[in-house]
């Protein structure tokens, strides 16, 4: 809904919810409050400062971007602006500043050894946690109930946290659930309210920003068939939830613990400024602005790290990310030198070229699964007469580009198997002897789709869509069905990786790090929102290889 909002606010409108079937009718998914103990002596939110704070975890909405960004809004939390140190150590660092004690568990960077650094140079947010020394889940003093159970049987003084879990944890009724017995009196608690006043928890809450729900938007040129559009929306959500379909996930995002709910239309901006969460997405107290800028060198690779930006800025990442463009592969190497942007994507044969040529160095590399190299492996049509590597002689290849480690694994095939010979210089001439004809393409496969070769050598991680075309594998011992690459394997490749200049300081360096793990870790486990690792607009390994995950 920010992307939407942020891309054309007038064009869009909100005109159905997905909510849950626990809270069919709250108006937002959830409201984060500050629960504290009735008795404690507060009366201004200056008066935090010092007192014990329990959280949900690092990183997190109710537990976290919300509380430090409306006490740093209102000048009550920072400063956050040391340009020594990353975005989020300043806030680590204003937080354990603030607070004399907290439980805030998870991963404080992606990267372990800074992730280690920082728990111990600030250590005082976790000593309320159950395992300080560890400060990671599972914790019973962290989430939502965690949190209130670090108030009140840890020594907190207070617990951010949203409304439903105050109910669940003191016993008290919600949605369709009944009041049950706890051992926890909520006549001893009171919300903490954004104006420093308290209110009992057994009533209404005061609120410091809550989360709208996910839901289904139009455009509004459509205004007049919303109620008919609505209409289907619910038909499709009966329908699909009655008959148990697998496709009611994909096409309505709907699963056996959510339905689709009428609202009132909205914009989305309205949707979001009404849950007071606009300024906890816009998040960024950093000054001046930091961002780590990605060089790209065609136009399909800039219109997806633009669309990769706006995700990843959505979505929490700091510093944010942005894209240069150049018009090579080389090009962008000497802007990387020069400082015009901190990183680029490049094949391990490229990587070779960078360091050698513009002094630069890896600093991320991909993983395939559980693999940290790619098999390379030879594909043909099932309807191929050719049952053996020795039979590709005469027939037509499809390679990844020359500059490509598939391109040389290739080669080092041919040679391991005599194929051709090794004292025939140079081995590109020899490729073009033994085939009839060698088309370099981004995407092999497409290129053996499109009957432009017999034979398509690939790396195994980019056969994802091999169901857009009938292929087998073309192993040592002959054919087998996709998915059987044992003994396929023709030869391994290194993984692409992620290079940035040598001369980028230590705090610049753990900065794009941070960044950029912090987008492949989020994406991959949340391709709905971002579909960073698939295809894109039709085209494998934009940027990133379309089967893998950043380390």
């Amino acid at each position: 809904m920010y992307v939407a909002a942020k891309l054309s606010d007038k064009d869009f409108a909100v005109i159905k919810d997905i909510r849950t079937k626990e809270e069919p009718e709250a108006e937002f998914r959830y409201e984060a409050v500050a629960v504290i103990h009735k008795d404690l002596k507060i009366d201004n939110l200056q008066q935090l400062k010092g007192l014990r704070s329990c959280h949900t975890g690092v990183g997190r909405n109710v537990g976290y971007k919300i509380p430090i960004t409306k006490l740093t809004n209102m000048g009550i939390l920072g400063p956050m602006n040391d340009p020594k140190i990353s975005a989020r150590e300043n806030e680590l660092k204003a937080l354990s500043q603030f607070f004399s004690k907290a439980c805030l568990v998870g991963k404080w960077s992606p990267h372990p050894e800074i992730n280690q650094r920082l728990k111990s140079q600030y250590s005082n947010l976790c000593d309320l946690c159950e395992h300080p020394d560890k400060c990671d889940y599972p914790d019973v003093n962290s989430g939502y109930e965690g949190s209130l159970r670090c108030l009140a049987d840890a020594g907190g003084q207070v617990a951010w946290t949203k409304v439903i879990y105050v109910k669940k944890f003191f016993g008290m009724p919600y949605g369709k659930k009944p009041a049950e017995q706890t051992n926890h009196n909520p006549a001893d608690f009171a919300y903490l309210c954004p104006d420093a006043s308290k209110k009992p928890i057994t009533g209404p809450p005061c609120t410091w920003a809550a989360r709208p729900w996910p839901g289904y938007m139009a455009n509004q040129n459509l205004a007049s068939e919303y109620k008919e559009l609505r209409e289907e929306i619910s038909k499709l959500n009966d329908l699909g939830e009655s008959t148990h379909a697998e496709w009611i996930a994909k096409v309505l995002a709907l699963n056996n613990m959510t339905v689709a709910v009428d609202n009132s239309p909205a914009s989305p901006m309205h949707y979001l400024t009404k849950a007071k969460y606009m300024d906890v997405i816009e998040r960024d107290f950093i000054t001046p602005k930091q961002v780590v800028r990605i060089c790209v060198h065609d136009e399909k690779e800039l219109k997806k790290c633009e669309a990769l930006k706006t995700a990843a800025f959505s979505r929490d990442i700091r510093p944010s990310l942005s894209c240069y463009k150049t018009n090579s592969i080389r090009d962008c190497m000497q802007a990387v030198k020069e400082g015009k942007a901190e990183v680029m994507l490049v094949d391990a044969q490229e990587a070779i070229i960078g360091e050698e040529v513009y002094d630069l160095k890896p600093i991320v590399t991909e993983k395939y699964g559980t693999q940290t190299q790619q098999q390379l492996v030879a594909v043909v049509k099932k309807s191929s007469v050719v049952q053996k590597l020795e039979e590709l002689k005469g027939k037509k290849a499809c390679l990844q580009p020359n500059t490509k480690a598939g391109y040389t694994g290739t080669v080092k095939i041919l040679l391991d198997k005599g194929l051709i010979s090794k004292t025939h210089c140079p081995y590109e001439k020899s490729l073009t002897e033994f085939f009839s004809d060698v088309q370099q393409s981004s995407d092999p496969l497409n290129c053996l789709a499109a009957d432009n070769g017999d034979v398509a050598f690939v790396p195994f991680s980019t056969l994802h869509h091999s169901e857009d075309v009938e292929v087998e594998l073309l192993c040592p011992s002959g054919r087998k069905p996709m998915g059987k690459i044992e003994d396929c394997n023709l030869a391994t490749i290194p993984p692409r990786m992620i290079i940035a200049s040598k001369s980028l300081g230590q705090l610049h360096m753990d900065e794009v790090m941070f960044s950029m793990l912090a987008a492949g870790d989020l994406f991959n486990k949340r391709p709905e929102v971002y579909h960073l690792f698939g295809d894109f607009e039709g085209e494998p390994n934009v940027i990133v290889s379309v089967s893998l995950l950043i380390c």
